[in-house]
């Protein structure tokens, strides 16, 4: 049984270091919900900034309690979400989204959300995450941002924000359930099936070079197999090469 309890804010720096925060203090308990309308200091992966206009979009995070996750097993946490999102999108608007490894949502080539997962680890075990879940809702203008769009830009409809909270939230213990009752192979299968240019020849760039490759999946870890010219294969953890499309 999961339940959720929701926390509305006006404003704050970032929703994950606000429930940060109250996780230090002692006040987190497993469900907790910060819905913040104005995001001053979103974070991104590796400390890039999220850029939102107050009250246009969905910046929420989440803390969530784990009893018997392994650290090798985190990426499936990011699987759980990232479907969750994709499906409560569709659900409520049908518009066709890809997930670009590790936690970007597509909606064509173009960047509508994202995921920013922290987890708090006991030994080789996660024991809670913070995450933590932005999507570009409508926002029609992204200054210095040419990959990003928003729904209502793709759509030409305005999206009305709480209904988009209320079925990721609804999704989101469905895809947990999964993952809890240790089904992590048919995550992967899914998220998989949602992967962006899977199977299709791209464009890398690494620390030395830049080069062609297939995209054959993601390991259970989150490594990203890809396949280059010579028949080898490699794989790549987050941040060692860079896709460029």
């Amino acid at each position: 049984m999961f339940n959720f309890n929701i926390i509305k804010l006006d404003a704050t720096t970032s929703s994950n270091d606000w429930l940060k925060d109250r996780f230090l203090s002692g006040d987190c308990v497993d469900g907790d919900v910060i819905w913040v309308k104005n995001q001053t200091q979103g974070r991104g992966q590796r400390n890039k900034v999220w850029e939102t206009n107050p009250g246009k979009n969905l910046t929420f995070s989440l803390f969530k309690q784990f009893s018997n996750l392994t650290v090798k097993n985190s990426f499936l946490i990011n699987c759980a979400v990232s479907l969750s999102i994709v499906e409560a999108i569709n659900d409520l608007i049908g518009i066709d989204l890809k997930l670009k490894w590790p936690n970007d949502i597509l909606s064509g080539r173009n960047k509508i959300g994202g995921v920013l997962i922290e987890n708090m680890v006991k030994g080789a075990h996660i024991v809670n995450s913070i995450i933590g879940i932005g999507i570009n809702v409508n926002q029609k203008h992204f200054e210095g941002l040419p990959f990003a769009s928003s729904l209502l830009l793709k759509t030409g409809e305005k999206i009305e924000i709480r209904d988009l909270l209320e079925g990721i939230l609804k999704s989101l213990p469905v895809y947990f359930e999964k993952l809890l009752c240790n089904e992590g192979a048919w995550l992967l299968k899914k998220y998989e099936l949602t992967l962006f240019l899977k199977g299709k020849t791209s464009l890398f760039v690494d620390d030395s070079e830049s080069f062609e490759g297939i995209i054959l999946g993601v390991t259970e870890n989150g490594l990203l197999r890809v396949q280059k010219p010579s028949g080898e294969i490699f794989e790549y953890s987050h941040g060692a090469i860079q896709m460029v499309y």
